[in-house]
């Protein structure tokens, strides 16, 4: 029977609940929310992709996709208009060869000349190059990431119907919280004992219109599931999966027959006679009307997605290669200590360009100590929009580091909190790890935690 569960998170977006760990996957307050707001905008994708025209992005426990999806998504709507400017040209370049034979020998001659100078110099240089390197060990949830889908918070619908040009009315708010209290009795609800630990509340909850999948995004990963895994893309225990009772709901039946269609009769087993006309259906029939008229191969072709399914620390071990950025989002340390360690950390490091950044959610003294330990600087990640400090960035480059760690906390991470896991030759079980630390933090001389902060706390008051 497998671990985990679905769940509907407050901003509509699905998270996994784990019953062995009694745990959640994602953020309860939205796992959608979550990837924008601790790894894409922290990141600075577009500050990179202005300076360079490739970027490689390491995803480390890949899950259900959200953060590979976000920076697909961030890349594609960045390029939306040069993605469009293309498909014309090539309708226009279908066109004109359709009608080839009706040319001068110098007119063939122009026009092949100013296609290569467009395609080129104006198509090709401006569209950049993605690699996505994943890394998971449950390939189950790998083959069922792109099928969940989203839905809309009454919030959310609210704010469709009724523009927010009239929130400076006093009504606005009380017709709004009216309508959304009726609405969220109607909304979708998460299992009896999945929602006592989470108390779901869809009530406030507005996602950002930025922070939404792009469609085509979903079906760029189904292509490359297929690819991968063939006829066994959907197999027995997914299909089982997608039509049980409890958990069917969080999928999207556009997409499981895309997936279904795309697996025996697809765009790879595709001749090039009816290819044409399988993309005319994928852009009408399962693409939304914002998308219909992008050219799909050209924005498929814009990344390189590779899987790793295995446990991340022998997949880490087989990758040669650096990285622009480097998503870390591993399961709470206290549950998967093998992916915290100095010596895991440290082969990240190894990894990443002198220019580039990892991130994490985690705000541990502990976790902040690791990246310490490997000579990276470490800062903090900023939430602008509540105003907060969320997760943690560290970087080979000083100047990276918008937020760097102040002296409490610099401090904090020299305490006995701060002591990291160590797993020698990346081979300890978990267990092994967390006892391992257990001892060292028995036999420290460090200052406590506790302690420390009591003495901080008392420094502040004399001052």
């Amino acid at each position: 029977m497998r671990d985990y569960e679905p769940y509907y998170t407050e901003d509509g977006s699905i998270g996994l609940y784990s019953h062995a760990e009694k745990d959640v996957f994602h953020s309860k307050f939205g796992a959608l929310t979550e990837a924008w707001e601790k790894f894409i905008i922290p990141s600075k994708i577009e500050e990179i992709l202005n300076n360079k025209n490739k970027i490689d992005v390491l995803d480390i426990c890949y899950g259900i996709g959200y953060n590979t999806k976000a920076l697909m998504t961030f890349v594609i709507n960045k390029n939306y208009k040069i993605i469009k400017n293309k498909n014309i040209f090539q309708r226009i370049k279908m066109f004109v060869t359709i009608r080839t034979n009706k040319f001068t020998k110098k007119e063939k001659r122009l026009s092949s000349h100013n296609e290569a100078i467009y395609d080129n110099k104006i198509i090709g240089d401006d569209l950049p190059m993605v690699n996505i390197d994943c890394l998971d060990i449950n390939e189950e949830l790998l083959k069922l990431s792109p099928l969940f889908k989203r839905i809309k918070t009454p919030a959310e619908i609210y704010h469709e119907i009724v523009p927010d040009i009239f929130d400076c009315f006093e009504s606005y708010y009380k017709i709004r919280d009216i309508f959304v209290n009726i609405a969220s009795h109607f909304s979708p609800k998460n299992k009896k004992d999945i929602r006592a630990l989470l108390e779901l509340r869809f009530k406030k909850m507005h996602i950002d219109k930025e922070y939404k999948i792009n469609p085509i995004v979903n079906y760029i990963l189904i292509n490359k599931f297929s690819e991968i895994f063939g006829k066994d893309y959907i197999d027995e225990n997914i299909e089982k999966i997608l039509h049980e009772r409890w958990t069917k709901r969080f999928f999207a039946k556009s997409l499981i027959k895309y997936a279904k269609f795309n697996q025996f009769w697809g765009y790879n087993l595709s001749s090039g006679c009816n290819l044409s006309a399988f993309l005319h259906n994928i852009y009408y029939h399962h693409l939304s009307k914002r998308n219909k008229n992008i050219n799909f191969r050209t924005a498929e072709s814009l990344f390189n997605i590779n899987f790793y399914i295995n446990d991340a620390r022998k997949s880490i071990l087989r990758i040669n290669k650096l990285y622009d950025c480097i998503f870390l989002d591993a399961f709470t340390y206290t549950k998967a200590p093998q992916l915290w360690s100095v010596e895991f950390i440290a082969e990240l490091t190894k990894r990443l360009r002198d220019d580039g950044v990892i991130l994490t959610y985690s705000n541990s003294a502990q976790i902040r100590n690791t990246f310490l330990e490997n000579n990276l600087y470490v800062g903090k990640i900023y939430n602008s929009k509540n105003n907060s400090f969320n997760g943690t960035i560290a970087s080979k480059d000083k100047n990276k580091i918008d937020y760097p760690l102040n002296n409490y906390e610099i401090g904090l991470c020299n305490t006995k909190a701060g002591i990291p896991y160590h797993d020698p030759n990346l081979a300890f079980d978990n267990k092994d790890i967390i006892e391992l630390r257990e001892y060292e933090f028995k036999h420290s001389e460090l200052m406590s935690s506790s302690k420390y902060m009591k003495l901080r706390s008392l420094k502040d008051e004399n001052e």
